[in-house]
């Protein structure tokens, strides 16, 4: 039962897609049977009738399919088609002629006639031109519908397209809106910094000068945006300093020392790398042993710029944060240096957590062509 279903479904979408075709063709063969039998007087025998049209039929649709397979390179078509034309006029010709001729002899669907060989050749000719000239018709008209279909089609994509590029367009406009308030924001936020420092400077001097370090801070950190990736380590050396003396007044008396090299002020590498290990040393050690300093140690050696940091743990374990601070810079450092930068963390035999960070001075080349330069000239 099933299949019987799936069989008449599918005959039932073959005569839908094909209907034009089915209409056309009956309105053609009951014209040009009526109108051939009220000529001549007489009507041919049905079995007559449908052989013969289904091999008219197949000759204008076999004609359609060779001008679609020899159109494809204008260039051949200009011989093919003449060809193809010639040898389906005399296979047509030849091949009905035979046929008529076995069903005179071996049927009565065709009565035996007077007309002569050469006669009914000249008709088969013309009949078979007939159909090829109407199957050449046909082509174009249905290659002039794809091609006015395809150009609808592209016309939409076009317009389609249009519109995304209006919508793209204010949706850019709108970002821009927003880099822009963004922009805004900041500068409202320092100015409101450097406000409050006025109000209190004269009251709590130490407080002020909270105010200055942090707003020196934060602008920093926004303007690292807008610096191609890559700050100066003389920039970010000197908010490690700001964020010292934050912790200094804040929180009393930390032990910490940070020592640098003065060739590798130039050196420009992506921005944060030491303020989070200066941060994560506040955040995990022990800095108020006075007798245990932590230290901080930015120098080139080997052709390494290496970052160390030492300090003893907190006996108690910090909550602030995710502990994703080195995480993250290991992300960075694998994004941007690839194998040639490497973080190693250890504790030392002093009972001392010891961080360190080297970058090939070569990597820092190809990030910025020019700075290692500078420090080799300075070196």
């Amino acid at each position: 039962m099933d299949s019987f279903k799936q069989h008449n479904t599918l005959i039932k979408n073959w005569l839908i897609r094909y209907r034009v075709h089915i209409i056309v063709w009956t309105c053609f063969i009951f014209w040009e049977s009526i109108l051939t039998g009220l000529i001549f007087g007489a009507f041919g025998k049905l079995g007559n009738y449908v052989i013969h049209y289904i091999i008219n039929i197949s000759l204008f649709y076999i004609h359609v399919w060779l001008l679609e397979k020899t159109t494809v390179f204008p260039r051949q078509a200009l011989w093919k088609v003449p060809v193809f034309v010639i040898l389906e006029l005399a296979i047509y010709t030849f091949g009905v002629l035979g046929m008529d001729l076995l069903l005179v002899k071996y049927t009565n669907l065709i009565p035996p006639g007077v007309i002569s060989i050469t006669e009914r050749i000249l008709r088969l000719l013309w009949r078979s031109s007939f159909f090829l000239l109407f199957s050449t018709g046909y082509f174009f008209l249905k290659r002039f519908a794809s091609e006015r279909t395809e150009k609808q089609r592209i016309e939409k994509q076009r317009f389609q397209m249009l519109i995304d590029k209006e919508r793209m367009d204010k949706e850019l406009i709108m970002s821009k809106n927003a880099f822009l308030k963004a922009q805004i924001n900041p500068h409202l936020l320092f100015n409101t910094f450097e406000f409050i420092h006025q109000k209190i400077r004269q009251y709590s001097p130490e407080d002020a000068q909270v105010m200055i370090y942090l707003s020196d801070m934060m602008r920093f950190a926004a303007a690292t945006e807008h610096n191609e990736g890559f700050v100066k380590l003389s920039d970010e050396v000197t908010q490690c300093q700001n964020l010292i003396q934050l912790h200094q007044i804040t929180q009393g008396k930390v032990f910490i020392e940070l020592a640098y090299s003065p060739d590798v002020l130039e050196i420009k590498l992506i921005p944060l790398v030491l303020l989070t290990l200066l941060e994560n040393m506040f955040k995990h050690g022990n800095l108020f042993d006075a007798y245990n300093k932590a230290t901080i140690d930015v120098y080139i050696m080997d052709g390494e710029l290496k970052m160390e940091s030492r300090n003893l743990p907190s006996l108690v374990k910090s909550t602030v944060g995710f502990g994703s601070g080195l995480d993250n810079i290991k992300s960075r450092l694998d994004y941007s240096y690839g194998d040639d930068a490497q973080i190693t963390a250890h504790i030392d035999e002093d009972s001392f957590y010891t961080l360190s960070i080297s970058i090939a001075l070569n990597a820092l080349q190809e990030a910025f062509p020019m700075q290692v330069l500078k420090v080799n000239e300075a070196t």
